[in-house]
């Protein structure tokens, strides 16, 4: 099922921001090969896990501030839905709750909770996000903005299909290889292209990369699961 199919399936559809929000908040937005639509998302944590989610195999979909869940009388927003290639769904929300044990952090965690509980009594499957899990993370949220540009240049390559069957031909004769060697045995194409197909076979599944090590010329790509 292509991009647009998925799209017109989908249970929920992001929230357009207000003005208001376009003018005050920290904005970011991108172009998502995997939704074939554009996704803006508020604050750096909000962009660092729908990336997250742009790049991981398993995610067949997701969606920005899908609904809100009724938290005491009031709206509480949902950052992210997603669902899998096996039919799992569950909401996220990113949290920025203050640890401690002061008048404000007993406050956030009565909230937490109440969320928590809201969510259960509504039987919504909701994951808790804390944001300064992504401050732990940079070499990770890096590399996928990093990547993100050649797998956007993929999608418009004339010889796509042809340098993919390339690419993949490589890890069949021998499954881990590095960007440079890959770029180097097909040599014959753009260094630039052999790297976007690369990228975009990662952003698929197909292949792999440690996330947690910073990319260079030598990063080593490994066959992936969606093989």
């Amino acid at each position: 099922m292509n991009a647009a199919a998925i799209r017109e399936a989908l249970p929920y559809t992001p929230r357009d921001l207000t003005r208001a929000q376009l003018q005050r908040q920290d904005v970011y937005l991108y172009e998502s090969p995997k939704l074939g639509r554009r996704v803006t998302v508020v604050r750096p944590s909000g962009l660092a896990l729908a990336l997250e989610f742009e790049f991981a195999a398993e995610i067949d979909a997701f969606v920005e501030r899908p609904r809100l869940l009724r938290v005491d009388g009031a709206g509480q927003e949902l950052s992210f839905w997603t669902r899998t290639h096996r039919g799992l769904e569950q909401f996220h929300l990113l949290t920025a709750y203050p640890d401690g044990h002061t008048g404000p952090a007993r406050a956030a965690a009565r909230k937490r909770d109440a969320i928590v509980a809201t969510a259960a009594e509504a039987q919504v499957a909701l994951r808790l996000v804390p944001e300064t899990q992504f401050l732990r993370r940079a070499v990770e949220n890096a590399n996928r903005i990093r990547l993100l540009p050649y797998v956007q240049t993929a999608r418009d390559l004339s010889k796509a299909d042809e340098l993919r069957e390339h690419v993949l031909a490589l890890f069949e004769i021998q499954t881990r290889h590095s960007f440079y060697h890959i770029e180097r045995v097909l040599s014959s194409y753009d260094a630039r292209d052999v790297r976007a197909i690369t990228c975009s076979l990662i952003h698929g599944g197909q292949l792999r990369i440690n996330w947690t090590v910073k990319l260079h010329m030598h990063t080593m790509v490994e066959m992936g699961g969606n093989s």
